[in-house]
């Protein structure tokens, strides 16, 4: 019940903490991009769509952020139980 009423509130931080890690990644992606794009000028175009995959792929890192954000306000949750229950 209670993780139900939090819910608007999780998923707002959630996506602060998502923009947080993309800012921090922005200059990974930005050299990934850079190579990608000059990947493509050599790259037969019957292979562009495999290169198009592997940005997909990169660019589902955000899909971890959130799993990893839920798992730990998870954790935290059940820690907090478990040190109620013990006191």
């Amino acid at each position: 019940m209670l993780k139900g009423w939090l819910e608007p509130a999780i998923e707002k931080r959630l996506w602060e903490v998502v923009t947080i890690c993309e800012d921090e990644n922005k200059e990974l992606y930005d050299d990934f991009n850079v190579t990608l794009n000059r990947l493509k000028k050599y790259i037969p175009l019957e292979l562009i769509d495999d290169l198009n995959k592997l940005e997909d792929i990169f660019l589902q890192k955000g899909s971890s952020i959130k799993t990893a954000y839920r798992t730990g306000f998870d954790d935290g949750l059940t820690l907090t139980q478990e040190l109620r229950n013990t006191i």
